[in-house]
């Protein structure tokens, strides 16, 4: 989704975006794509990545994720949150190959992506927000009463979408400054599970969560002809393959975070870790409010960019404008 800018009293922007995918790199060695800055793009199967756009990245080499605490009906807390740390470090843990983009299968020993994450703990807040004055948190949350922005307004594809991923990033860097997962755990509608295997009607959790990961560090949808990804946008009841990232999507995430990267490691959100929800004004919606006078003539964009569907109805790609 997106909104119209405004200027504040430091003539600073705020805008909301639907995310764009972009491969960062030329060359059609490897399908991976990353998410961008761009505002306009919507992929097709001509051109399913953008190369326009400033691709977004995390600027620490660690970065703090919370899991909403009671979790769902359907995954207890502690549970959640030792599926989450599964699926972050399939990500950190991938061998990095020394060209990520002619990203060949032999060229691998090159070290980790400079990227990890951390369970900073439970919290409260059971909203996708940002707080452009306060602190915030990088929220997972278990959607388990329906699928539905904070203030209460329907998302789109309730009976299709499984989770969704949305960040916050710096619109003249790329840098995200936030992201917010969240899982559609409706039990009447998704029936998620954390069994091994799972049953061939159920949704395995740990798949579903890796790929929205992927998103959360900057990762798009991968080309549709690598239906064997990680970051593949559809996903098929039973399946566990998404649990462990293809060479594909180790070549993605090597290239947004090369293993000799030298940068701190932060973990903590931006302007601290708080364990409530609101804004000032309080967030509304899905990002729908984004306070943007106290910007220092800084962009801030917000990318709904993690829609994972199920296998049946394709990628889910709609943007749509709000005053």
């Amino acid at each position: 989704m997106r909104r119209s800018s405004r200027r504040g009293a430091q003539n600073a922007l705020t805008a909301l975006a639907a995310a764009a995918i972009t491969l960062a790199l030329a060359g059609d060695a490897g399908a991976w794509c990353r998410t961008t800055t761009s505002k306009s793009f919507t992929p097709t199967l001509a051109k399913p990545c953008d190369d326009a756009g400033l691709p977004l990245y995390w600027s620490s080499r660690c970065v703090g994720y919370d899991v909403q605490q009671g979790a769902s009906v359907q995954v207890d807390l502690a549970t959640a949150r030792a599926t989450m740390a599964k699926a972050f470090a399939a990500w950190s843990s991938v061998d990095c190959p020394a060209d990520a983009v002619t990203c060949a299968a032999t060229d691998v020993g090159q070290g980790s992506p400079s990227i990890e994450a951390h369970d900073l703990g439970p919290v409260s807040c059971a909203c996708a927000e940002y707080n452009q004055k306060g602190g915030n948190s990088n929220s997972i949350i278990f959607l388990d009463h329906g699928w539905f922005n904070c203030d209460g307004s329907p998302k789109t594809d309730a009976d299709v979408t499984l989770a969704l991923t949305t960040v916050t990033f710096n619109t003249d860097s790329g840098e995200i400054y936030d992201a917010d997962m969240e899982i559609n755990s409706l039990p009447t509608n998704a029936k998620i599970t954390t069994t091994d295997p799972p049953a061939q009607v159920l949704y395995d959790l740990q798949s579903i969560v890796t790929h929205e990961a992927g998103h959360f560090l900057g990762l798009a949808h991968t080309q549709p002809t690598h239906p064997e990804a990680t970051m593949f946008a559809r996903y098929s009841q039973g399946e566990t393959a998404m649990r462990v990232p293809s060479r594909d999507d180790a070549c993605g995430i090597c290239a947004a975070y090369p293993p000799k990267r030298v940068t701190v490691c932060d973990d903590q959100p931006r302007r601290g870790l708080t364990d409530v929800c609101g804004g000032d004004p309080p967030a509304t919606g899905c990002h729908c409010e984004a306070p943007g006078a106290a910007g220092g003539g800084r962009g801030f964009g917000l990318a709904a960019i993690g829609a994972l569907a199920a296998l049946v109805t394709g990628v889910i790609a709609r943007r749509r404008r709000r005053g």
